[in-house]
């Protein structure tokens, strides 16, 4: 029988740890009633359409308080190998190149470092036989998190907000692994150039991220990092997720246990040591909140006080900055950012908020004014006047915290 490693198996079923919560009191929340009837039932319309569900509109939450606990030291081995290196990603067997005879050098040249991850370093590389272009992620062989990484991508290939890994090879001390270039950049460098996003914008933006999140947990994966430096851009516009060094396989019903994430992302329930998928609507609660008003939620002088601050969760949707923010996205927020496990809500019914069929949808209208301008030879491409309403107010946001 094989030992376990701490911190490293889910703990599911009578052996399972639950979280208990002091209850508080209820909350009822209405989204429905921020949006006119004619706006309502468009959006339910779309929102059949797209995903065969209702729109969420309205929540009923637990406010609860959240126990003190010392922030975990760092686990021993937070994972275990991978298994299952014999599928296949499109033509390509991993498990074979991972141990073949060519050498990366035979195929690719390698060029400039373009990033670096918490695992290993990324460089520009190009394939001698076609010249395409391709990021080269380069792993250490003592780290036991490449073996889950590779098994990782190749179970959630194909999806198109999943960045494509297309070779691997085995070095005398390191993998290098060979995938998609997002030249686009990173979210991150966006956010730090633009500040603040519209509503519009950030709504867009966050779609993307959370459509790859769903489908990573209708997959049975919890990636544990999502930031916007694991966000790239390519230049169609679109995201894709990146840095699988984290993930882990989850069954529903499934806890996992060990300190992982990055510090201003990571939910409540990890610093208690027990948690779930939706440590991912945690952290992608905390980026569209950073999108919508320029600034992390939770910050502090220390690691400590930041993870104080998480674990408190004091966050005022209803002054300062948040005044020029529509009542539907704080509430999004509020329902992403709540310690109650139980009440955050999944990414179906992110996806099914109001807040981003609203916003999402009017992104089509503006396209197709667009293109119907455009096709009239219209002297001036600009949208007309009554779509900048379609753009939520904007005050300059305060500077991005790396």
């Amino acid at each position: 029988m094989r030992k376990k490693r701490k911190g490293s198996e889910a703990d599911t079923g009578e052996n399972a740890q639950e979280e208990v919560v002091p209850t508080r009191d209820f909350k009822v929340s209405n989204v429905r009633s921020h949006y006119s009837l004619e706006d309502y039932n468009r959006l339910k319309k779309r929102c059949k359409e797209d995903v065969g569900k209702e729109p969420v509109t309205s929540f009923k939450s637990r406010l609860a308080g959240i126990a003190t606990a010392p922030p975990c030291g760092a686990s021993s081995s937070l994972v275990l190998p991978g298994r299952g290196l014999k599928r296949k990603i499109g033509c390509i067997d991993v498990a074979t190149q991972m141990g073949r005879k060519n050498r990366f050098e035979d195929d690719y040249i390698l060029g400039d470092a373009i990033g670096r991850g918490k695992f290993g370093s990324v460089w520009l590389c190009k394939s001698k036989a076609t010249g395409v272009e391709f990021a080269c992620k380069t792993l250490q062989k003592g780290e036991e998190t490449v073996h889950r990484e590779v098994e990782i991508m190749q179970h959630l290939s194909g999806h198109p907000g999943v960045v494509t890994l297309h070779a691997v090879y085995e070095e005398s001390e390191c993998f290098q692994l060979v995938m998609e270039l997002c030249s686009g950049g990173r979210l991150i460098d966006e956010m730090i150039d633009e500040g603040q996003c519209s509503e519009q914008r950030a709504a867009n933006i966050f779609k993307d991220v959370m459509l790859v999140i769903k489908y990573c947990h209708d997959m049975g994966v919890v990636h544990r990092d999502i930031k916007p430096e694991n966000i790239l851009l390519v230049n169609s516009g679109k995201m894709k997720l990146a840095d699988f060094g984290l993930a882990m396989r989850i069954s529903n019903g499934q806890t996992l246990s060990g300190l992982a994430g990055s510090p201003a992302y990571v939910a409540p329930e990890v610093l208690l040591g027990n948690y779930s998928k939706k440590v991912d609507i945690w952290s992608a609660g905390v980026l569209l909140h950073a999108l919508l008003v320029g600034g992390l939620p939770f910050q502090g002088d220390s690691l400590e006080a930041v993870f104080e601050a998480i674990k408190n969760v004091k966050l005022d949707f209803h002054t300062g900055i948040w005044e020029s923010i529509s009542k539907p996205a704080r509430d999004l927020v509020a329902r992403m950012l709540t310690r109650d496990v139980s009440a955050r809500i999944t990414a179906d019914e992110v996806l099914r908020h109001p807040w981003i069929l609203f916003y999402t949808e009017r992104t089509l209208k503006t396209l197709s004014i667009r293109s119907k301008t455009k096709n009239q030879g219209a002297a001036n491409s600009c949208l007309p006047a009554n779509a900048l309403v379609l753009m939520s107010p904007g005050k300059p946001g305060r500077s991005w915290l790396v």
